[in-house]
């Protein structure tokens, strides 16, 4: 009830246990939102003409809890050779040539500021 809920949160604030309440207050918080969500999902469906009920959820439900676990695959090794990663070359791409530029082998000249002549 939101009542006893606020007066749980009033008693940790008052009783100096602050981490406490603020964690009532997130859990309070993610239940009427969650029963937000629910009743706009619900709200949705009527707009689309058709209940929940009516869904086939329940029966798509069950159907999975039936056949869970049955006919799992097996697992076997798969020949990789002839498949390339992204990361991997193209061997069909050429190599297209690139210009090679000279660098400088000289540094370049430094330029020397004159000395202040006023200071000691």
């Amino acid at each position: 009830m939101p009542s006893d809920i606020a007066k749980q949160i009033v008693q940790q604030v008052f009783g100096d246990d602050k981490a406490a309440a603020v964690d009532s207050i997130n859990d309070a918080l993610g239940a009427s939102t969650y029963d937000a969500i629910q009743a706009r999902k619900v709200e949705f469906a009527k707009a689309m003409g058709f209940e929940l009920d009516d869904t086939a959820q329940d029966s798509a439900d069950e159907i999975e809890k039936s056949i869970d676990g049955v006919g799992d695959a097996e697992v076997t090794d798969v020949d990789t050779s002839g498949v390339r990663l992204p990361s991997d070359p193209d061997p069909n791409e050429v190599e297209q040539p690139t210009a090679e530029t000279e660098t400088p082998t000289e540094e370049p000249e430094t330029i020397e500021e004159p000395k202040d002549e006023t200071d000691s």
